[in-house]
Order: structure tokens, then sequence, then C-alpha cells
């Protein structure tokens, strides 16, 4: 096993050479290497042995290709196919947990980059947040992603000015922004995650989260995460109220927020933070709805995942 912080695989499609290295790079330090291309980030689940939404990081990358990349002819038709990628993709993932992951039960954080001469994959050690319920704050900037239909690389070069203000307790930065010129301030996404809000709307109900409505940015706005997805496919099953109505002026209306990313899959905010005197306002980590949709996603980790 790899005692480095990090294995990166670089696979060149002209050559079809494949070269791997250790690195002490971090997964963002690795990603301002990544040029103009796109990349996607998942996980291994189940103690390093299976590929948390594959599928769904397949498509990512086809939606992303064929908005930022592709060319026309036979050769966009084969690259944007999600068979191609799983191809390529697949045997270079089962490389590098073995070089990487060999004798640990420990999961990985697995980002791909992608441009027209290579792809290049890095394995890192996934580290959650400490305790048995963990929670996390979050800080508001203003801004709002371009392209977010896209998994494009210049975004992580457009975020790198913000990353500044990540310094512990706070974990992520969710943008704000005003809809319009006279428009209510409403949220959007964080740098790596999306964001969502909950806030009561009955009492009485059963089970308890049923009283409790979840609010998300509309989602031509957000980069839509693989996890996202799998919270919004819960609440469709389990009846629970979704509502795109993101007015950042209505927190005093919150009782709960989360992000949700590859990495955090689902993780409580406790504190948030806003404006320029660096207001603080607390949330219930512990809110009914989260503590569900938390459960949920752990609990469909199998399910929605495949064997390495």
């Amino acid at each position: 096993m790899s005692t480095k912080l990090s294995l990166i695989l670089d696979y060149n499609y002209a050559t079809s050479k494949i070269t791997e290295h250790e690195s002490e790079m971090s997964a963002s330090e690795f990603m301002l290497t990544g040029g103009d291309g796109i990349y996607t980030a998942m996980r291994t689940v189940c103690h390093g042995t299976r590929l948390f939404l594959f599928d769904d990081h397949l498509q990512r990358i086809c939606k992303s290709h064929s908005v930022m990349l592709s060319k026309n002819g036979g050769e966009r038709q084969r690259q944007l196919d999600t068979e191609y990628w799983r191809g390529l993709l697949a045997p270079l993932i089962r490389r590098g947990l073995h070089r990487f992951g060999s004798g640990s039960e420990q999961d990985s954080k697995i980002t791909v980059l992608v441009d027209r001469h290579r792809v290049a994959i890095q394995f890192v050690r996934l580290l959650g947040p400490n305790g048995p319920n963990p929670s996390c704050w979050v800080k508001f900037v203003s801004g709002r992603r371009d392209h977010p239909e896209a998994k494009s690389l210049q975004w992580v070069h457009d975020r790198e000015a913000l990353e500044q203000f990540i310094v512990p307790p706070i974990n992520e930065v969710v943008l704000i922004e005003h809809d319009s010129k006279d428009g209510p301030l409403r949220f959007y996404e964080g740098l790596s995650s999306n964001f969502f809000v909950t806030r009561r709307v009955s009492v009485g109900k059963q089970p308890e989260y049923l009283n409790f409505q979840l609010l998300s940015a509309p989602l031509d706005s957000v980069l839509l995460g693989t996890v996202m997805k799998l919270v919004l496919l819960i609440c469709e099953r389990d009846g629970i109220s979704v509502r795109y109505a993101p007015e950042f002026d209505a927190l005093e209306s919150w009782n709960g927020a989360f992000v949700s990313s590859t990495s955090r899959l689902v993780l409580p905010v406790s504190n948030v933070i806003y404006g320029e005197d660096n207001r603080q306002h607390k949330l219930d980590a512990s809110d009914p709805l989260i503590m569900h949709l938390l459960d949920s996603v752990r609990s469909m980790a199998r399910e929605k995942s495949t064997e390495v």
C-alpha cells in the first residue's frame, strides 16, 4: 500500500501508454494541473471494494465532454458513448486501486481529468469529518458558476480565489447572488458541493421528516451532482416535498441545511457565516429530514455502486 498522499495514473490517447507515480498533491492541487479539460470526482464504498454511482459519473463525462471538448464526425460519436468511457476508465481505476489501496479497507476518492490528449486519474484516501454525528460550517460568498451544465476544469481555476475562505471550522463556501438587478438574493451551490435547506411546513405527520420541506436551487442553475440526483430520487420515493426557491433572505425560517458531494455524501450544516461582518446563524444539524436523507444515501451505497 502506498504511503504517499496520492497515486496518479496517466493514460496517453496517442500511444495508449500508461504511466504512474506517487505524489504529495492534494485533490485540489491535482485538478489545477488539468488545463482546459473536464473532470469528475468519484469514490469507493464498502471498504474500497465498489465504485459509488459509477454509471452516473460516466454519463457526466459524456455530457461535459460534449459541451467542452467534442469534435465532429466518428471520433465525436465514439468518445461520447458511455461504453467507450467505461472500457477505458474501469481498467485504469481497477489498476490504481490495486496499487494504491491494496491491504487497506479505507475508501478512496478518485478524481478523473480528461482533455484532448490524455486521461489522468488521482487516488487519495477519503477522510471524513470526525465524530459520531459529524457536521460542518459554511460561509456564504457572492458569486455564481458559469456553465453549470458542464464540469469544466476552468471552474477549478475560477474558484481558487474563493477557497481562501475555507479554513477551520469552515468546510465549504456557498455562492449567493441576486437573480436579477432588483431580484431577491438566492443561494446556489458550494465550490465542490450542492447545497440544500430544510424548513418546517407542518406538524403531526409521521414519519417526522414529512413535516419538513427541502429547498434547492433550480436544477438548471447549478451542476447537478451525482449525490444531489440521489437525494432528489429519495425525496420522490418517500413523498418529501421539494421546492426550487432558494431565497437567502428567508434564512431565519431555515431549520437545517446540508451539503452533498462525492466525498461528503450528505453532511449537515451546524453554522453558517455571512455578510461583510461575518454574522453567524446556527442551524439544527440533527434535523429529521436531513437525518433521513443521510441514512438513506448511506444505505443505498451498495445498491447504487459497481464492483471494482
